[in-house]
């Protein structure tokens, strides 16, 4: 089985050791994608305070509009959270959305705390 070129194993295209360039093109992705993780965090930040918003204003304020906008936002932390390893945001993110999915009077103050807590917005 012969290595992939590019990869270490060895062929055309092979990284050598003490290969400078491609160690700084490694640093250049690892920088780019701790950017990007932070910067997830600080917009799941942001969701998780309109979410707040949102569920925390009297119960006849959320409307259907309002519980849609709930239900996607909490959708999209779950999927950027878990994207960027914050498991727990993702899963908390995750219940919200099942909460509100459910309707009704379904209490959601419990499952928006532990949002709250996993963004770091509490």
């Amino acid at each position: 089985m012969t290595a992939a070129p590019g990869s270490p194993g060895g062929g055309p295209g092979a990284r050598q050791e003490g290969d400078e360039g491609a160690a700084l093109d490694d640093v250049r992705i690892d920088d780019a994608l701790a950017a990007l993780a932070r910067r997830a965090r600080e917009r799941n930040r942001g969701r998780a305070r309109r979410l707040t918003e949102l569920l925390t204003a009297p119960p006849a304020a959320l409307d259907d509009a309002a519980r849609e906008e709930a239900m996607r936002l909490c959708h999209t932390v779950a999927g950027s959270a878990a994207t960027f390893g914050q498991l727990g945001l993702s899963e908390a993110a995750t219940r919200l959305e099942s909460a509100l999915g459910a309707g009704g009077d379904t209490d959601v103050r419990g499952p928006l705390d532990v949002l709250r807590s996993e963004a770091g917005t509490d």
